[in-house]
């Protein structure tokens, strides 16, 4: 009687061995592959919510005006105000559009704060002088940020921490730089450069000069047509005269001949 051969118990438990390795290494690079990918989801989900912010900010910040307002008490607050209010950052911005029509004005108060839960939140107000019920509208803009820091640069590069400071009413920086320290991203820096109003004054008064040289250029020109169909009128004038005078003498010469050719006293 012949025996059939099998797998002995130490064959078993070498190939059990082998495929618990060749599972566990699967599990664990499928695992890493996992988390490499919500480790990738969350920082894209971080750069885009950063970059949605900054050009918030940017839009906010890059239209900057110098219009002061009137606080709930009725106090005077400036047009710029960093980390000298109840805000780190609070100012006036111009370009609130207004798709609707609404009896409102096209500026607009804007503040931006950070939370105790780590939350940097933007809050607009409806109106720019506040009355004692005046509350402002919030959004949400980003989350895990650690501490928000505002930096003021004048034209020379000094930096400043605070505004308004000693300079001259209606004066602004050159530019703001905005540094947030996140969870996903680390500290991330910005800086928007503002608007000078004298660079538009003086676009405005060039282009002023230029409209007023144009139109006394076209005057000019329109004098010197004028004078010289005044010439040409009284040219023509003196033509038409004397050939008013040449014509009668030409009739009287024409009358004489006719007389002298044709006699009239012959008899038939």
């Amino acid at each position: 009687m012949r025996t059939r051969a099998g797998f002995t118990l130490l064959e078993v438990l070498v190939a059990m061995s082998i495929f618990s390795v060749i599972g566990l290494g699967a599990s664990q690079m499928l695992r890493s592959m996992i988390q490499t990918h919500d480790r990738t989801q969350g920082r894209i989900e971080s750069f885009s919510g950063m970059t949605q912010a900054l050009l918030l900010m940017e839009r906010d910040l890059t239209q900057i005006v110098d219009r002061p307002i009137r606080g709930e008490y009725g106090e005077s607050l400036p047009s710029l105000m960093v980390a000298s209010g109840a805000y780190p950052l609070e100012f006036t911005r111009t370009g609130w559009n207004n798709p609707l029509s609404l009896p409102r004005s096209g500026l607009q108060r804007v503040a931006y704060e950070l939370l105790e839960e780590g939350q940097l939140v933007r809050h607009f107000w409806l109106v720019l002088d506040r009355a004692e019920d005046s509350s402002p509208r919030s959004q949400f803009l980003l989350t895990g940020i650690r501490n928000l820091r505002v930096n003021l640069v004048d034209e020379e590069g000094n930096q400043t921490d605070s505004w308004p400071g000693a300079e001259e009413p209606g004066m602004l920086p050159a530019g703001i730089e905005v540094i947030l320290e996140t969870e996903q991203l680390g500290e991330v820096r910005r800086l928007f450069p503002l608007v000078k109003k004298a660079v538009v004054r003086q676009q405005l008064s060039n282009e002023d000069a230029t409209e007023d040289e144009d139109s006394e250029d076209s005057d000019s020109d329109s004098d010197s047509d004028s004078d010289s169909d005044s010439d040409s009128d009284s040219d023509s004038a003196k033509d038409d005269d004397s050939v008013i005078e040449r014509v009668p003498g030409g009739d009287e010469s024409q009358d004489a001949a006719s007389d002298t050719d044709v006699p009239t006293d012959i008899d038939p």
